[in-house]
C-alpha cells in the first residue's frame, strides 16, 4: 500500500539489535546464498535493516529497525519464512520523471541476484546513512542514484524538483519490506538522459566496476501503466502501485 509522506514527520530509528534465528532457518538460508553464488550471482553477504514496527498517522510516520543481513533477505525473497522470522527490508529509492514528460525506470544486470528485475533507481540502508540510532534515509537515496544512474541529487542544472513524497509497505502475499521514495523531476530530457546513462554503464564496465543497472526503460506519463504490463520482466511489487500514486497527485 502507497502512503503519501509529504505533509507527515518522517522518523526512522535503528535499534542495535539483531534478528535472532533459529539455527535449521539459518542453515537454510546459508545454503540458499552459497547455491545462489554458484549459479553466478554477484552477491555478498553484509548486514541489513529488517524493519520491526512501523506506525502510520495523520500527522507522522515512525519506523523502527532491527539488523540481519543480505543473506537472511535473500531467503525471504526467493523461499519465504514464516511471520516470526521475515525480513522486512527497509529500502529507498527515487522516481524520475524527465523534462518531456517520461518516468525512468532501471533493468537490473544480469549478474544480480534478480537479473532483468524492473525497479526504480535506489536500494538498502548503508552504514553512511545511520547517526546515531537516526536514520537518514534522503542519503541512502543521494548515494544510490549516483551509483547507479551517475546522477548528483544536488546538481541545480539537472534537478528541477526533488522531494520525499511516497512510502510503501508490502502486503501479505509480497515479499514483506517497506520502501521510501523521493519524486525529482530533471531538467534533462529523455534523450539526454540515456546518452548520459549510456556513457556511463560503458565507463563501469571498462573499469570493472559493479555493474547494477544494464539499461533504463522510459515510459511516457500518459501510458506509462500500459507500457510497463506490455514488458516481461519480473517487476518490484511497488512498481505500478508507485506509478499509479503519482499519476493521481498530478
Amino acid at each position: 500500500m502507497i502512503h503519501k509522506i509529504q505533509n507527515r514527520e518522517l522518523k526512522i530509528i535503528m535499534k542495535n539489535q539483531i534478528i535472532e534465528l533459529p539455527m535449521e532457518l539459518q542453515n537454510k538460508i546459508d545454503k540458499n546464498f552459497e547455491n545462489m553464488k554458484k549459479n553466478g550471482a554477484n552477491i555478498w553477504n553484509g548486514e541489513v535493516l529488517c524493519v520491526s514496527d512501523c506506525n502510520i498517522d495523520d500527522n507522522s510516520i515512525e519506523i523502527t529497525c532491527k539488523k540481519t543481513d543480505y543473506a537472511h533477505y535473500l531467503y525471504e525473497e526467493r523461499v519465504g519464512c514464516t511471520k516470526e522470522y521475515e525480513c522486512k527490508n527497509l529500502s529507498a529509492g527515487c522516481l524520475f520523471e524527465t523534462s518531456d514528460g517520461y518516468y525512468v525506470i532501471g533493468e537490473l544486470d544480469e549478474k544480480t541476484s534478480y537479473p532483468k528485475m524492473m525497479q526504480v533507481p535506489g536500494g538498502g540502508i548503508d552504514k553512511a546513512d545511520i547517526f546515531g540510532e537516526k536514520i537518514e534515509v534522503e542519503n541512502t537515496i543521494k548515494r544510490e542514484t549516483k551509483e547507479e544512474i551517475n546522477i548528483n541529487l544536488d546538481d541545480n542544472d539537472k534537478i528541477l524538483e526533488n522531494k520525499l513524497s511516497y512510502i510503501y509497505i508490502t502486503n501479505e502475499n509480497e515479499q514483506p519490506g517497506v520502501e521510501i521514495f523521493q519524486k525529482v523531476k530533471l531538467k534533462m530530457n529523455s534523450v539526454e538522459l540515456n546518452e548520459h546513462f549510456k556513457e556511463y554503464y560503458q565507463y563501469l564496465k571498462q573499469n570493472s566496476l559493479e555493474l547494477e543497472l544494464r539499461k533504463l526503460h522510459f515510459l511516457k506519463k500518459e501510458n506509462a501503466l500500459e507500457a510497463l504490463n506490455k514488458l516481461d520482466n519480473p517487476k518490484r511489487d511497488y512498481l505500478i502501485p508507485l506509478i499509479e500514486a503519482d499519476l493521481k497527485g498530478e
